[in-house]
C-alpha cells in the first residue's frame, strides 16, 4: 500500500518522525494489549514499512538520506520506567538506524538517528506535564531547525544543544541508580496524578 502511494515520487530525504506512547505512566503489566500493539504498529512497523518502501528508489539513484527520530527515553536514560514499551521501541529505532548506516553508507545513503530529549509537543505534555517550551524543552520549530542542520553528519546525534548538555551530565556525572530512581519517581507521580484511584 505504501509502495503504491509513493510510486513515481522522487524521495531524496526521508524523515521518520512518528511516535505514540501510553496515555499515562503505567507498570508494564497494566498496559492494555490494544495500547501496546498500537504503539508497536506505529513506532516500529510504520517506520520500518515506510523505509522499506522508499529505500529501493534511493538505491537506484545511489543517494539519499534517512533520518529516524529516536528518543532519549530509549538511549540516554539507563531506563525509562513506567514507559517500558515506548522506551524499547525507541531503542529499536536507534540500533536499527546504526545498523542501516553501516549497511548503506557505501551505497550513497546516509542513515541517521536523531535523539531528542523533551520537545514541547502534545505527546510530551501527557507524559511529563510540560505545557510550553523552555531552555531545555524547545518548541517543535526550534528543535526542527536544529535537527535539519545536523542531517548527514553522524550516525547518531542530539541536534538541540541543551539536550546534548543534559545527555553529557546524565552520562558522565550521575550514577545510573540515581537516574533510575529519579525517572521512577517522576513516573509514579504522573501515574498517581492521572489515576487518583491508584493512590
Amino acid at each position: 500500500m505504501i509502495k503504491e502511494a509513493i510510486e513515481g515520487v522522487d524521495v531524496g530525504v526521508l524523515i521518520n518522525n512518528v511516535g505514540v506512547t501510553y496515555p499515562s505512566a503505567r507498570f508494564f503489566h497494566e498496559v492494555d494489549e490494544e495500547v501496546w500493539m498500537n504503539l508497536i504498529k506505529v513506532n516500529l512497523e510504520g517506520t520500518t514499512r515506510v523505509t522499506m518502501a522508499v529505500l529501493p528508489g534511493m538505491l537506484k539513484k545511489k543517494k539519499g538520506a534517512i533520518v529516524n527520530i529516536g528518543s532519549g527515553a530509549g538511549i540516554v536514560a539507563p531506563s525509562h520506567p513506567l514507559f517500558a514499551i515506548y522506551a524499547a521501541s525507541k531503542a529499536y529505532i536507534d540500533q536499527w538506524s546504526r545498523c542501516m548506516c553501516v549497511e548503506y553508507k557505501e551505497l550513497g545513503i546516509d542513515v541517521q538517528c536523531q535523539v531528542p530529549l523533551y520537545v514541547a509537543t502534545k505527546m510530551v505534555s501527557k507524559v511529563a506535564s510540560i505545557e510550553r517550551s523552555s531552555l531545555f524543552v524547545p518548541s517543535a520549530d526550534a528543535y526542527a531547525r536544529a535537527a535539519v542542520r545536523r542531517i548527514g553528519y553522524e550516525a547518531r546525534c542530539t541536534p538541540y544543544w541543551a539536550h546534548s548538555l543534559q545527555w553529557a551530565i546524565a552520562y558522565y556525572l550521575l550514577p545510573e541508580s540515581f537516574l533510575d530512581a529519579w525517572r521512577l519517581s517522576i513516573g509514579l507521580r504522573r501515574m498517581h496524578h492521572a489515576s487518583p484511584k491508584l493512590n
